[in-house]
């Protein structure tokens, strides 16, 4: 029996051993395939990757509307606390695992986003909440204060692009640090988008208390823009981007506690994406800096009194990567 045992752990290390070894033949092969052009962009062909990433988020959520004629005026200026988070990541032949922890651990503002930044074409899909919106409600000439948690939202985020002139310029290299931009180029991008926030508004943050309102907003559409690496030397890069994303599809809907105010859209909504970081190399060694801003604008009328309203979400971000390669 003992020997029994014995030799199938054996069989099932040797199985194992041989697995691994196809694994690792398969994703060299994978991360020696250079399908660009490589004057322009270089995989990098260490086997190991170590990485830190420190970021800082925070978030704008406004709505308004201005009819001193009528004497209903109304708005809304929000902001969230910044969230900070701090992730490591372990690479092996280009597959590369990061985890995130929010500090404090205890925040009230949770995101969880999967990312995948290739040459050709690439996208996010992010779901969070945002428990530390406050700030100020105006009605007509009264304002009145907005205490953080009182109006939790939550959000999905979809977006993805196609760059056009992928052989010769990569997002990847200014966004993940996965490929190394040799010389200077640049490409035109095709984005598609979608937006969606929710949340209810509790009387001093009292969720067993029926919420004064709800709201909900939604967006889609689909746009382009331009991305442009410029490399000065060997040890830099320096990117920009920009893209404005035109809505097919954007509405709000507030329901108060007495009625439900419906908006339908007004003209075509708007969601304009900027991107810029810097990035230092220096032999397998390199730390970065990059930002990113994302601001949609809905603009609405009110189906029954005929009122403009126009609602703007607003994300920015700030990040420092610093990474090794072995």
């Amino acid at each position: 029996m003992l020997r029994t045992v014995f030799v199938s752990v054996i069989l099932v290390l040797f199985s194992a051993g041989l697995y691994a070894g196809e694994v690792d033949r398969f994703l060299q092969k994978r991360q020696q395939r250079q399908n660009t052009d490589t004057n322009y962009i270089y995989k990098p062909q260490q086997k190991w990757l170590f990485r830190t990433r420190s970021d800082v988020i925070f978030s704008l959520l406004e709505f308004h509307n201005d009819h001193s004629a009528s004497g209903r005026n109304f708005g809304m200026d929000l902001k969230s606390r910044p969230i900070f988070r701090q992730n490591l990541g372990v690479g092996y032949r280009g597959v590369v695992l990061d985890v995130g922890i929010a500090i404090p651990f205890k925040n009230k503002d949770k995101e969880f986003s999967l990312n995948i930044f290739t040459n050709p074409a690439g996208g996010e899909l992010t779901y969070g909440r945002i428990g530390s919106l406050g700030g100020k409600t105006s009605i007509n000439e009264d304002t009145y204060g907005v205490a953080p948690g009182t109006l939790p939202v939550q959000y999905v985020r979809i977006s993805a692009y196609y760059a056009f002139n992928w052989k010769k310029s990569s997002l990847p290299a200014a966004m993940t640090q996965s490929f190394i931009q040799r010389r200077s180029a640049g490409t035109p991008l095709i984005t598609t988008s979608f937006r969606a926030l929710w949340g209810s508004y509790f009387t001093n943050g009292d969720s067993t208390l029926p919420p004064v309102f709800k709201n909900r907003e939604f967006f889609y559409g689909i746009g382009g823009g331009y991305a442009y690496n410029w490399v000065p030397s060997e040890h830099w890069l320096i990117h920009i981007s920009a893209t404005e994303t035109f809505g097919l599809f954007g509405r709000a809907r507030f329901d108060l506690s007495d009625q439900t105010v419906l908006f339908r859209q007004r003209f075509l909504p708007l969601l304009t994406a900027a991107n810029a970081s810097v990035i230092y190399y220096y032999k397998r060694f390199y730390i970065g800096v990059f930002g990113k801003a994302d601001i949609l604008f809905i603009p609405t009328r009110e189906r029954t009194l005929k009122e403009d309203f126009y609602l703007s979400q607003s994300r920015f971000s700030a990040h420092l990567t610093i990474g090794f390669r072995l």
